[in-house]
């Protein structure tokens, strides 16, 4: 039973990762045709936004399956605890990731690579806030414990 319920709590998290990813992709795609566009350059194909827009949508179809599963409010926390654990371990490599950009940078200037890594950062602050904005008091407690947990192993390992 305790294998079946952590493969659910595991799927989750790779459908919500999934749809993540898929809806930077759509962003990516419709920042790069806007800048295009604004530049009169030839515009990258419309193809590839329609493509991300359906990918974005089946993955909101998978998900909203997944969530007929889980009626337990103790596993929607975890999977809400473990997501937003996620999402803080992604932005503390937004540092790096981001180096070499400046948001002073001109938007038409910027490389695809940085863009696509601003579209995610971006995205990835906005998902946390409002994981962590919803998170009921017992839920806002365990994800502090998790931290904590987190923090202490992290002194640790160093």
């Amino acid at each position: 039973m305790r294998n079946a319920m952590h493969a659910q709590l595991d799927c989750a998290l790779h459908s919500l990762q999934q749809l993540a990813y898929a809806r930077i992709v759509r962003e990516f795609h419709r920042a790069w045709h806007t800048r295009h566009a604004r530049a009169n350059l030839p515009a990258p194909s419309e193809a590839a936004i329609g493509e991300a827009h359906r990918r974005v949508l089946h993955c909101e179809h998978v998900l909203a399956q997944l969530r007929l599963l889980f009626d337990d409010p103790r596993q929607i926390a975890q999977i809400k605890i473990a997501r937003a654990l996620y999402l803080r371990l992604l932005l503390q490599s937004a540092p790096f990731r981001l180096q070499a950009w400046s948001d002073s940078e001109s938007f038409g200037d910027m490389p695809k690579s940085h863009l696509f890594e601003w579209i995610s950062y971006d995205f990835e602050r906005l998902e946390l806030a409002e994981l962590e904005g919803s998170m009921t008091p017992e839920e806002a407690a365990s994800y502090a414990r998790a931290l904590d947990a987190r923090a202490s192993n992290s002194l640790r390992e160093e």
